[in-house]
């Protein structure tokens, strides 16, 4: 078979980096894919976190903002463009940010309670176990 592609014009030397040039883009392509997967997961696993929890405390809501605006653009433009990895990409981060936006707005207001934490003398809310400061009023804590 290579015998009849290099009397064809190509030589065995440029079929053989041909073939491995097509192997290692289909490798980069499928690893493209699990890096989609793993960054969707990731949005996913905090999305449940929040769910459980109901605790959004140390969860920024202008971080999160900004994310799925520059996620939601960034879709557009793979849409333009016609790149199907980028676009799908670009969908499946801005949809769990936006969700995670909303139950940041939704749970903005509950604190997770722990039975045995300690409470900050001076303004009575709870302390996290590692906590030097209160996070509520500053205060030292005991």
């Amino acid at each position: 078979m290579l015998d009849s592609f290099a009397a064809g014009g190509l030589d065995k030397n440029s079929l053989i980096s041909y073939l491995v040039k097509g192997r290692s883009l289909m490798f980069l392509y499928s690893l493209s894919w699990i890096a989609i997967f793993i960054l969707s997961i990731s949005y996913w696993f905090q999305i449940w976190k929040i769910h459980v929890h109901k605790e959004v405390r140390d969860i920024s809501l202008t971080y999160n903002l900004l994310l799925a605006i520059g996620f939601g653009i960034l879709g557009f433009t793979a849409y333009d463009e016609r790149s199907l990895i980028f676009f799908v990409k670009q969908i499946s981060t801005t949809i769990p940010v936006i969700i995670i936006v909303f139950q940041v707005i939704y749970h903005r207001d509950e604190h997770w309670k722990d039975t045995i934490g300690k409470k900050c003398e001076g303004c009575s809310k709870q302390l996290e176990r590692r906590w030097k400061f209160c996070a509520h009023c500053g205060r030292e804590a005991e």
